[in-house]
């Protein structure tokens, strides 16, 4: 049965312009008129040959076959397609275009079969493109169906958590309005686009569709009933002088004075040798880096808790009803929780290292990002660990799993009082051997033959040896602050006569430890007395100005050499990655996973942009105004030379590199903080 093709809607006048606009039929024509010619040529060879005659007749059954061929490709491309039946064919593409642009919100909501029938509807159509041009609109509806489609999927799958409006719900509803606009044009002034086509401006919403190309048509938009209707009504900013004329106010141009400045030359003595790394050195960050650590105390996690279960069960099984009392006293025994995990703290804090314990808490909690272990808690509120398995994605957001984040704080005292508690003498995570690490000490012989040294480090044989070879005797031992103490004692063995100097209340610190406690403090400076009235010796005071920043959050003392211009501090400004001090051992200076997380913080390169937050966050949180007022003082000082305790040396340039790192306590006043 032949389909029957709808032409109610269609109008029989067609353009001149789309049918000399179409190559293909052009095309077409030309191959009939050809055929036409060659078919009406007389046949001047009369005289033929039976076998000629016989080869006549198998040539002439060619054009049958070939025809019968071009029927069934015309199936799919037809370049000789009826008007009538494209026109209809274009008109009902564009209809559905624009039905899935105007309803796209009614399409998008559940439950709704809008986009389902828009592609059955376009499958119609389909079975009569048969050139290029309307596969090209087709497949722009297909387009636009798949794009509000893959929409709606999102949108059931995760939820509308868009905040505001839809910019393409917008867009579409405003085509909508002006397309439904007044053509008259006593109701709507003509835009300057509309003047512009006032051929197509007199043409009914028919004709427009009916067109060839959506090129020659226009948008067929009423811009001016939009702007009348919606726009101006609406609009509530008023009209104000600047928006029309330009700013009221002219700045008169001047030239700007550029200050020159002598060329800056890179100081000599500052360039480092290039590090030159050994296959053991590859071989050993290899094994230290956070991917292999990881990896293996999640297979020691979960080795160990498989293990010591199986050994509490085989020891409850031989017991006769034990009741709950022993349970745990065998579970405690093998370091086995009640609710079957390995406890957090006896997992990971390591009785002989303060550090490698934080950096198996570090460990844990990307383990716990992971979802590789889990953290859980017994029956005494205390934190298991158990080895589980990551869900995906999907599961994870149907079961309503969701990721938390907890902080807590692990100091010095803190983590000696686990220790005690526990009674540790080791830790499930085994130890990993340290490299030997280098300590700075300061040693300054004085006019006067006497010595000084400052924060000293384990005293050895060497550390004499050095000491004794200033050809003085040891007078004075400086403690910089509350944390460079822990080898005054031995120090004070080995020269009775030398005097401690020290701030207030480490004396008071050191006496909780019974190795420390006792030794006796000569000078302590205080802030109640300002640094003018605080004298050590006269001697001492004729080599060394000392500033007590009690501001700081160790209390700390800085000390200047007059005579060679050199500013010794602790832990007032940091001058990391430390190579000087590193390179006698077999460790690079940036190794380990927390000294490349402090690196940039603690780093005096550059603007030292983040070494000015922590010192303005961190060392001065205590009083930021008593450590403002202590670094203006310290910026009255001459000095070229830094020797920090934490980094390398500033051998020239002191000055600028602690006026960098100090900026916002120098220029408080001028940046307002």
């Amino acid at each position: 049965m032949a389909r029957t093709i709808p032409t109610d809607d269609v109008t029989d006048r067609s353009s001149p312009d789309t049918t000399r606009s179409d190559k293909e039929n052009d095309q077409a024509s030309a191959r009939n008129r050809k055929r036409t010619s060659m078919a009406s040529r007389p046949n001047t060879n009369k005289r033929r040959h039976l076998a000629d005659r016989t080869s006549n007749i198998q040539d002439s059954t060619q054009p049958q076959v070939l025809s019968s061929e071009a029927d069934r490709n015309k199936r799919y491309y037809d370049p000789d397609q009826d008007e009538t039946e494209r026109r209809w064919l274009r008109k009902g593409l564009r209809d559905l275009t624009r039905d899935l642009h105007d309803s796209r919100s009614e399409y998008l909501q559940a439950g709704n079969h809008g986009i389902q029938d828009t592609v059955k509807k376009a499958n119609e159509y389909f079975d009569h493109v048969k050139q290029t041009s309307d596969a090209t609109i087709d497949s722009r509806l297909l387009v636009s169906a798949a794009d509000l489609s893959y929409k709606k999927t999102t949108q059931l799958s995760m939820g509308d958590a868009t905040a505001g409006i839809d910019v393409d719900e917008f867009v579409s509803k405003c085509i909508t309005f002006m397309r439904r606009g007044p053509e008259d044009s006593h109701a709507a002034l003509a835009s300057s686009t509309q003047r512009l086509r006032p051929r197509a401006a007199g043409r009914s919403q028919t004709d427009l569709e009916a067109g060839s190309d959506e090129e020659d048509e226009g948008d067929a938009m009423n811009w001016d009933w939009l702007g009348r209707s919606a726009c101006f009504q609406h609009n509530a900013r008023p009209p104000v002088s600047g928006f029309l004329l330009g700013p009221l106010s002219v700045q008169k141009r001047t030239r700007q004075q550029t200050q020159r400045r002598a060329r800056e030359r890179i100081d000599p003595s500052q360039a480092v040798r290039p590090q030159e790394l050994q296959e053991e050195d590859l071989d050993r960050q290899e094994t230290s880096n956070l991917t292999t650590m990881c990896s293996k105390i999640n297979k020691l996690l979960a080795t160990t808790q498989e293990q010591r279960m199986d050994i509490v069960d085989r020891i409850l099984q031989q017991m006769e009803d034990p009741d709950d009392e022993v349970i745990h006293e065998v579970m405690d025994k093998y370091d086995i929780a009640d609710d079957g995990g390995i406890p957090l703290f006896l997992f990971c804090i390591n009785p002989r290292s303060f550090g490698q314990s934080v950096e198996n808490l570090f460990y844990i909690s990307f383990l716990v990002r992971d979802g590789t272990v889990g953290i859980s808690f017994d029956s005494r509120e205390l934190p298991t660990l158990h080895p589980t398995k990551p869900y995906a994605p999907i599961e994870a957001q149907k079961k309503g799993i969701q990721k938390h984040q907890a902080v807590f704080s692990l100091d010095f005292d803190t983590w000696q009082a686990i220790i005690d508690l526990y009674d540790r003498k080791d830790c499930i995570i085994p130890h990993r051997q340290e490299e030997q690490q280098t300590r700075r000490g300061w040693y300054v012989r004085l006019a006067s033959g006497s010595v000084a040294v400052f924060s000293p480090v384990s005293f050895t044989p060497e550390v004499r040896e050095a000491v004794d070879s200033l050809g003085g005797k040891l007078k004075y031992i400086a403690a910089p602050d509350m944390e460079h103490h822990l080898h005054l004692t031995s120090w004070k063995k080995e020269y009775p006569d030398a005097e401690i100097i020290g701030p207030e209340g480490l004396w008071e610190k050191r006496q909780s430890n019974p190795e420390s406690k006792d030794t006796p403090f000569h000078h302590v400076f205080t802030k109640e007395k300002n640094n003018a009235q605080q004298k050590v010796t006269e001697e001492f005071d004729a080599e060394f100005d000392v500033e007590y920043v009690h501001g700081h959050g160790s209390k700390e003392l800085v000390f200047l050499h007059k005579r060679s211009r050199t500013l010794i501090e602790a832990d007032l400004l940091f001058n990391l990655p430390a190579r000087e001090q590193y390179s006698l051992t077999n460790e690079a200076a940036d190794s380990g996973i927390l000294t490349k997380m402090v690196h940039p913080f603690l780093s005096a390169s550059g603007n030292a942009t983040w070494q000015k937050r922590f010192a303005w966050y961190v060392l001065s949180a205590n009083d930021r105004k008593a450590f403002r007022e202590s670094m203006q003082r310290i910026d009255k000082w001459e000095f070229n030379r830094i020797i920090p305790c934490h980094g390398d040396v500033v051998e020239s340039g002191g000055k600028a590199v602690f006026r960098t790192v100090m900026d916002w306590f120098l220029d408080y006043d001028k940046k307002g903080l």
